[in-house]
């Protein structure tokens, strides 16, 4: 994941890549769950710092 890579629809583009750097930080950090929008997978993700990136540790399970 590339939290610095801005679509089309950001209107304020550094406070959006500072968003995106916040909660995926604050995921990574505290282990919680993410529900993105925007990823392909099946829903909720567990995610982990990859240097100044991030990835997708593990896709939640579903039931």
């Amino acid at each position: 994941m590339e939290p610095d890579d801005c679509p089309c629809f950001d209107e304020d583009e550094p406070r959006a890549r500072d968003s995106r750097r916040r909660v995926l930080g604050e995921a990574a950090d505290r282990d919680a769950l993410l529900f993105p929008a925007h990823f392909p997978g099946p829903g909720a993700a567990e995610v982990r710092r990859a240097g100044d990136r991030f990835a997708v540790k593990k896709w939640a399970a579903w039931r």
